[in-house]
């Protein structure tokens, strides 16, 4: 077989290093499963089809880089579409704009036998979106996501729908590249207990949550010194920055921008406790399928959900749970729920590492999607034992 991957975001930002990094590891899943299979993303002076610049845009600067992105783009990815032959064709949902609807129309015509995947990353998504740009898309999404079952055959979803707009899904959780991940080195036998969270921030992150708990921690007589790493840029760190100054949390709360590569690496080494979202609720979602826990357990960190993952149950020793609410987490409990695990499970990187190579890779969470472009039965993906 052969499939193309489209994943209509820019890899010139920052931002976005995340996201193409998954789908890096979804090609090479992919190429494993089901043979070549190519990849298509966006950049600002025009689109890379597996890593190389394969058109350019005339016009580039605003406004051009936003009718290259949501119009362009697309017209590019219909050509590929044409000659590749392709089985299969995985899109990362980029919401029902009419040139991504015109896209799939001609991909249908063009190559009807292909199975067109389409992967909603989150469901429901209209929280998410609150740009006057992003409602402007809303409202065209409104309108044509209605239409995406005429060419849709299938979605792809990580928070457990059985359809979305009207078309059948296959039920996954989010993997990671594990052989690429460095395992954790040995925990610090100090007393005091690093803590760290990474992600493009927003409100869902719920960061908040942790510094109110924080402070309240760090206030109580005999406490255990805690310190917390925030690794990355976006939508709230201003406000982050804000209230870890009123709560007079500047001397153990470091904010580290974005970092990767080495520099990420060795900011998770000196980390002991990982934090995933604690707001995913004001998304109304109680569901995640995060790719950072799933990093973090590949590592060998052990780390805190407010929401359920179907990777992680309940009963995973390595996962502590705090509600999925507003209230600031317990940062007490959270210091001794690592003391604990350690006394009780001293292999616990070495554990966490195994789980992941066997639940956690992309090969295993797109299998399904493989399946279904031999079969064209809808499975949902393996159950853990």
């Amino acid at each position: 077989m052969r499939g193309l991957l489209v994943c209509p975001i820019s890899a010139d930002f920052p931002g976005n290093r995340g996201i193409l990094n998954k789908m890096a590891y979804q090609r090479a899943a992919l190429a494993e499963l089901a043979g070549a299979t190519d990849v298509i993303c966006n950049a600002v002076s025009g689109p890379l089809l597996n890593g190389d610049r394969f058109a350019e845009y005339k016009l580039t600067g605003r406004p051009f880089n936003s009718y290259n992105h949501f119009v362009l783009f697309y017209r590019h990815v219909s050509r590929c579409c044409r000659s590749g032959g392709y089985d299969f064709v995985y899109i990362r949902y980029p919401l029902a704009t009419p040139s991504f609807l015109r896209f799939l129309r001609e991909t249908k015509k063009t190559s009807p036998a292909a199975k067109i995947i389409v992967e909603v990353p989150t469901f429901p998504y209209r929280q998410e979106l609150r740009s006057p740009k992003q409602r402007v898309l809303l409202a065209l999404d409104d309108f044509g996501h209605r239409r995406l079952k005429n060419y849709v055959d299938v979605i792809v979803t990580f928070f457990g729908q059985s359809e979305i707009f009207g078309i059948p899904c296959i039920q996954v959780a989010n993997g990671v590249d594990v052989e690429s991940i460095p395992v954790q080195p040995s925990p610090s036998s100090g007393e005091r207990v690093s803590m760290i969270i990474a992600a493009n921030f927003a409100t869902w992150h719920g960061v908040d949550r942790m510094l109110r708990g924080l402070a309240a921690h760090l206030g109580s007589r005999g406490a255990t010194p805690v310190t917390l790493g925030i690794v990355g840029d976006g939508p709230s760190v201003a406000e982050l920055r804000e209230l870890t100054g009123d709560l007079g949390l500047q001397d153990v709360v470091t904010f580290h921008g974005i970092r990767a590569g080495a520099e990420l690496d060795a900011l998770f080494a000196g980390a002991d406790l990982a934090l995933g979202s604690l707001g995913m609720h004001r998304l109304g979602l109680h569901r995640s399928s995060s790719l950072k826990t799933r990093e973090y357990c590949a590592r060998g960190i052990p780390f805190v959900l407010a929401s359920d993952d179907p990777d992680f149950p309940e009963g995973t020793p390595f996962v502590h749970r705090v509600p999925g609410d507003d209230s600031a987490v317990d940062v007490t409990a959270m210091v001794d729920f690592l003391y604990d695990l350690r006394e009780r499970n001293p292999d616990c990187i070495t554990n966490m590492r195994r789980y992941a190579g066997a639940h956690l890779t992309w090969k295993a969470k797109l299998e399904p999607a493989v399946q279904y472009v031999r079969t064209g039965e809808v499975q949902t993906e393996r159950k853990l034992p």
